[in-house]
């Protein structure tokens, strides 16, 4: 059964209207309202299925009644069907503007009847649009792996999981936060990012294209637990479309706890270069080494100044920010061939193979220049002091770094913001 209300000035028009409908009262109820604001009361209380709105009327036409339906969140999708004796092009476009068709008076009975159908079918057609998407999307939600549907330039539509790990209320407000979901992809070895692209290629693409012959895995920070989670991906393009269907299924527990051991032993948790433990490992190589072949090896123990400040001022994020953006300055700023590390706390450590303690004294000074003009997140500019040795035949690991340490001392007390050689 379908609600029908007929809106007119005319109370002969309106009973009309009814007689119409009256031999189909098994279809249709007719409700009728004299007028636009008795209109509008009555879509305040009764479920309304399509509308028949008079356009000339008194204090309210059919248009300025259609647009106030149109505004109310409620009735906007009602559809109406205006009734006039014009038929000027204005009045055609108004009718096309505020409702989806119209009928010129006098109507011919077959006419309306069919209007009214094709109508009331579309809203049956909607409405199970509506059930299926809903179906489709509890379906979505009911997987435990994240599910989202990509059109190669964002994500159009995602499950209960994607919205719950990425910690969003809806696609759009994830896609507001990030441009691209693969910058997400951490780089990381023997995991997918987009630095493993051709620049004309898209990732969706690339996966989608592969993944039959490649397994490909990806790398993405657990933003409520802040580690790092691993997710088999699987891309599947619908067909002679752009539209691509991504799955992530959490491999976490099976390849990624290994990965996570080796990572913590080897990496500093929070600036991701070498811990002390690796450094350790690595600089004792290194001596040994230089030791060998006769190589020059110099050692460096950077300091930030006074940065408990920053921790007591700004608070610890700020000053873990800080630290991230001084670990990977340094670390953008050195050769590959280079070992840089956390020592502790704000302490960091560089070993330059191959290089001589003048040369050396360059090297660290200039990095000591580049920290000063870097901006960090809210303090802004921070300076350090560095602490420099060169590596000598007869050193022993603990001669090194107490060498290097009294010399950080030295650039400390005589003023911070310097290298000290010693």
């Amino acid at each position: 059964m379908y609600n029908i209300l007929c809106v007119d000035d005319t109370p002969a028009n309106l009973f009309i209207l009814e007689s119409l409908f009256e031999p189909h009262d098994s279809k249709y109820t007719i409700i009728t309202a004299q007028g636009g604001y008795e209109a509008l009361e009555i879509l305040l209380t009764k479920k309304i299925d399509l509308i028949l709105l008079d356009v000339m009327m008194p204090e309210i036409d059919g248009f300025e009644t259609a647009k106030l339906i149109k505004s109310n969140k409620a009735t906007k999708d009602i559809p109406i069907i205006f009734l006039t004796a014009k038929r000027d092009n204005e009045t055609i476009e108004n009718a096309f503007k505020y409702g989806v068709d119209y009928l010129s008076k006098p109507y011919d009975e077959f006419e309306l009847f069919k209007r009214v159908d094709v109508q009331l079918e579309l809203i049956e057609v909607k409405n199970r649009l509506e059930q299926q998407i809903k179906f489709n999307q509890s379906v979505l939600d009911s997987q435990h792996n994240i599910l989202f549907i990509h059109d190669n330039n964002k994500i159009v539509s995602a499950n209960k999981s994607f919205l719950e790990f990425f910690n969003v209320k809806n696609v759009e407000e994830f896609n507001k936060l990030h441009n691209n979901i693969a910058d997400l992809f951490m780089e990381y070895e023997n995991f997918f990012s987009l630095n493993v692209l051709n620049a004309n290629k898209k990732w969706t693409e690339d996966i989608s294209t592969n993944h039959q012959n490649d397994e490909y895995n990806v790398l993405i920070m657990d933003t409520t637990t802040f580690v790092p989670k691993a997710f088999r991906i699987e891309v599947n393009a619908l067909e002679d479309t752009d539209i691509f269907v991504v799955t992530l299924t959490d491999i976490t527990k099976l390849t990624t706890k290994s990965k996570q051991y080796e990572h913590k032993a080897t990496y500093d948790a929070l600036t991701s270069v070498y811990n002390r433990s690796k450094f350790n490992e690595v600089f004792e190589l290194e001596v040994q080494t230089a030791k060998a072949n006769n190589h020059h090896l110099s050692f460096a123990i950077f300091d930030i100044d006074f940065f408990k400040k920053v921790n007591d001022t700004h608070g610890h994020i700020i000053g873990d920010e800080t630290l991230i953006t001084f670990a990977k300055t340094i670390q953008d700023n050195i050769r590959e061939v280079d070992t840089f590390a956390r020592w502790g706390g704000e302490e960091f450590v560089l070993a330059m193979s191959g290089t001589d303690s003048q040369t050396a004294f360059k090297v660290v000074d200039n990095l000591r220049q580049i920290i000063e003009k870097t901006h960090f997140k809210v303090v802004e500019h921070i300076t350090c002091s560095v602490g420099l040795t060169a590596v000598n035949p007869e050193d022993k690991i603990d001669d090194i770094l107490i060498r290097a340490d009294e010399a950080l001392y030295e650039a400390k007390e005589s003023g911070r913001n310097k290298v000290c050689l010693k």
